[in-house]
């Protein structure tokens, strides 16, 4: 398993349901950790109309944007579009991998 040579931040910084904003490789991703325990890391702004997800929240085991509530999976999948219910493939996002390391988060690559 290939990690960064540094770690993004402390493991402890990112409690169950908390999203916490990060630099990863020069851009802008949120790291939020699933209800279930899970490390997640998407870019940190939405796309559907641009909303900071450093604002969203964590509802269960997804990420659920501020602005009109489309949510997604710890694998990028867009789950919900507020009331228009399911979301397509192309609304999904790309993830960074991560794993949890002596109380550290790290890059996979």
């Amino acid at each position: 398993m290939n990690v960064t040579s540094e770690p993004i931040l402390a493991a402890a910084d990112v409690p169950p349901g908390a999203v916490v904003p990060v630099e990863i490789g020069g851009d802008e991703y949120v790291v939020w950790r699933a209800r279930s325990g899970r490390l997640c890391a998407m870019p940190r702004i939405c796309p559907h109309l641009d909303w900071d997800l450093a604002e969203a929240s964590v509802e269960g085991d997804e990420l659920v944007c501020p602005g009109h509530g489309w949510s997604f999976d710890p694998d990028g999948h867009a789950c919900k579009r507020n009331l228009l219910g399911r979301a397509d493939a192309k609304d999904d996002v790309e993830t960074v991998p991560l794993v949890e390391r002596d109380g550290e988060v790290w890059v996979l690559r």
